[in-house]
């Protein structure tokens, strides 16, 4: 065998095993970060309102809490259909199995619950709630409807730092 031939050989050989190994270390890395991500609820709360640039109060916040479960998200979407359809508190105002998407309302209150599946045992539940400013309950509530359906699949959730 000639070197050039020799030193093909291994060079070709040196790229498969890299390029066999690489993608196994970019997902051994997204389960790490997954994992500790697991069950963090993450919130972020926003003033709504153009007039606020000009020194008036917001007349509406909104707030968003996600957090990723190690369940499917079909039975995270079931959880949740059955905990807002069970509820009377709230209105359904919409729901949509094929985009995993539930819409309800609560007098001048209003949230989507969308549900998305990050592989096959791994999904994210995301709650966007709306209400008029000075309601300090919308956050709670919105926290506190992701702490109860991750109790109803049996998970413990908390509160993430942001």
């Amino acid at each position: 065998m000639t070197m050039t031939k020799k030193l093909g050989s291994t060079l070709v050989g040196a790229v498969l095993v890299l390029g066999s190994t690489l993608p196994l270390t970019a997902e051994a890395q997204w389960i790490f970060v997954a994992h500790r991500a697991m069950n963090r609820i993450q919130q972020v709360t926003q003033d709504q309102d153009a007039s606020q640039s000009q020194g008036q109060a917001p007349s509406r916040v909104t707030q968003v809490a996600t957090v990723i479960l190690d369940v499917p998200a079909k039975r995270v979407y079931d959880v949740a259909s059955n905990a807002t359809q069970n509820n009377q508190n709230v209105t359904v105002v919409s729901n949509d199995p094929a985009s995993m998407t539930i819409k309800v309302k609560e007098a001048d209150q209003s949230a989507t619950l969308t549900v998305s599946a990050l592989n096959k045992n791994v999904s994210q539940l995301m709650i966007v709630g709306s209400a008029p400013a000075g309601q300090n309950p919308q956050t709670s509530r919105i926290v506190n409807a992701a702490m109860n359906l991750c109790n109803d699949m049996g998970k413990k959730c908390e509160l993430g730092s942001n």
